[in-house]
C-alpha cells in the first residue's frame, strides 16, 4: 500500500517590534519543520493554537507546561508534534523582534 505524501511550505512574518507571527494553516498536515532566518532576536519560541482559525491561545502539554523550544539563527528544526492537532498555529518569539522576520514552516501531510 502506498501512502500519498503532501508537502508545502508556508512563510509567516513576525512584525518589527512584534512577537507573534501570522497563522500557519495546519489542518491538512501531520508534521512540521521550521527554517529559522539569518537574523532573529528571540532565542525561544512558544506557540499559540486555534481550533477555528480565529481565537488563539497558548499551547500547553499534558503536564500544564507551555510548549516551547530554544532556537538559533540559520538552523532547521522539527516542530512539536502537538501542533498537528490544531486547525492553525502561530509562532511566538520570546523577545520583540528588531525587524520584520520571515520564518518558513515546512508542512508534510
Amino acid at each position: 500500500m502506498t501512502i500519498a505524501r503532501y508537502y508545502q511550505s508556508q512563510t509567516v512574518t513576525i512584525a518589527n517590534g512584534g512577537t507573534v507571527s501570522g497563522a500557519v494553516q495546519a489542518d491538512e498536515f501531520a508534521a512540521f519543520g521550521l527554517m529559522m532566518p539569518a537574523a532573529f532576536t528571540g532565542t525561544t519560541l512558544t506557540f499559540q493554537v486555534s481550533a477555528d482559525g480565529t481565537t488563539y491561545q497558548a499551547l500547553y502539554d499534558r503536564y500544564n507546561v507551555a510548549v516551547s523550544m530554544t532556537v538559533a539563527i540559520n538552523r532547521h528544526y522539527d516542530l512539536p508534534t502537538e501542533l498537528a492537532s490544531w486547525h492553525s498555529f502561530k509562532l511566538v518569539s520570546g523577545s520583540a523582534e528588531g525587524a520584520a522576520r520571515s520564518l518558513v514552516v515546512a508542512c508534510k501531510g
